[in-house]
């Protein structure tokens, strides 16, 4: 009986070592390429960034408002975000579908 007790406790702290270490590795950060359909006062136009996959979210919604650079090379403030994808799919925009296939990457 007096055995079972330090076994027990090596087990248990094994166990709590492997989850910390499984749980370290999932915070790792993925930095993604996102081009992003916006509206902007010029009309519609792309925008692109590199963001933390896990923060898309957030990242999108801090668009607002705010001036980018666009793929025309402008500066523009962004009043709707339409889509945001990654850098190897597809709008769903014909219009911007071919102002993406015009830049240059």
């Amino acid at each position: 009986m007096n055995i079972i007790t330090p076994i027990t406790a090596l087990l248990a702290l094994l166990l709590s070592m492997n989850a910390i270490a499984e749980e370290s590795t999932s915070d790792e950060t993925t930095y993604v390429t996102y081009k992003c359909h916006i509206e902007t006062p010029n009309g519609s136009n792309i925008a692109v960034f590199v963001w933390d996959s896990k923060l898309l979210i957030e990242e999108q919604s801090a668009l607002l408002a705010e001036y980018v650079p666009t793929v025309t090379n402008e500066r523009l403030i962004v009043k709707r975000i339409v889509e945001c994808i990654t850098e190897d799919k597809v709008f769903k925009d014909v219009f911007v579908q071919e102002l993406d296939a015009a830049r240059t990457h």
